[in-house]
């Protein structure tokens, strides 16, 4: 694959992992702050996180 597609796939992964990473962190703070259970919001989000921050580390190592 060249490494242009791949890096154009890789930022598409970006922005949709940066958006449900957003909503992720909406519901935690919500469900926070009515005093509702937070830990699998909580849980969800660190998860997004941690992918989110494995893709962009991915799209660095791409040279294009």
């Amino acid at each position: 694959m060249h490494p242009r597609a791949k890096a154009q796939r890789l930022e598409m992964l970006i922005g949709i992992l940066g958006f449900f990473t957003l909503m992720a962190f909406i519901s935690a703070v919500v469900a926070e702050v009515r005093g509702r259970p937070a830990l699998v919001p909580a849980l969800v989000l660190l998860g997004l996180v941690i992918l989110t921050y494995l893709a962009i580390r991915a799209r660095r190592r791409i040279r294009t």
